[in-house]
């Protein structure tokens, strides 16, 4: 039969084609226990943006990831919000980058850095660089920390340091003792720095510091910021 040999020689020659390095997807979808919860994903989404997901599935071999009884267990630091979070971007919002929230874009830099998404992490990068001004600015300086992006560290001190009112000790306490000590020593010499410029303007010679400062002025200051009982005389 013409047609039947037409076909067979076609599968003939389609089997002796090459297949595409990048685009012959060898595997389905991979089951991923996320805390408890099971996820079927695509194979291949996870391995292109992960080279987490590369090593751990080159690693399972056939043993996990193929069924609901055997998953592969994703680390106990991602929780199910943070890695829906990560999909739901992969699957839809890569497509639509403005309408991830500044929230979204920070827990995709959480979970990318955490499971080596390299690319997902630099446009998390920079989205978050571009609405850099939607974040608080020790939200900002200890996502910079955690996750390594120094390019906002400068810009996120000199605002601190600018800033008229003192650290809050929520915010101290989040920075750490050794940035705080830091980001004073910086507000003290820029007061200095700008008082003594406004006296050298205003009288032509730059204001000097006395060595002691006013014991009463410090007592008083002392107290304030402390919060210190007045003893009784």
């Amino acid at each position: 039969m013409p047609g039947v040999a037409a076909a067979a020689l076609g599968q003939a020659r389609s089997a002796e084609m090459p297949r595409h390095p990048v685009f012959y997807m060898q595997e389905g979808m991979v089951v991923l226990k996320v805390q408890e919860s099971l996820y079927k994903i695509h194979r291949y989404l996870l391995e292109h943006h992960s080279d987490y997901f590369r090593r751990i599935v080159a690693k399972s071999g056939d043993t996990l990831g193929r069924s609901d009884e055997a998953p592969l267990p994703l680390p106990a630091d991602i929780t199910q919000q943070a890695f829906d979070c990560l999909l739901e971007f992969l699957y839809h919002g890569i497509y639509d980058p403005a309408s991830v929230s500044v929230s979204d874009w920070t827990t995709i830099l959480r979970v990318s850095t955490r499971l080596q998404c390299i690319k997902v992490r630099q446009y998390a990068i920079r989205e978050l660089t571009a609405r850099r001004a939607s974040l608080p600015v020790i939200d900002l300086l200890v996502l910079a920390k955690e996750y390594d992006v120094p390019a906002w560290l400068g810009p996120a001190y000199a605002e601190l340091v600018r800033r008229p009112g003192p650290l809050s000790e929520d915010d101290a306490e989040r920075l750490g003792a050794r940035i705080v000590a830091r980001v004073a020593r910086a507000r003290e010499m820029l007061r200095e720095e700008e008082y003594a410029l406004y006296q050298q303007r205003k009288y032509g010679a730059k204001y000097v510091f006395p060595e002691r400062p006013d014991e009463q002025l410090v007592a008083r200051a002392v107290h304030e910021v402390f919060d210190l009982p007045v003893l009784a005389a």
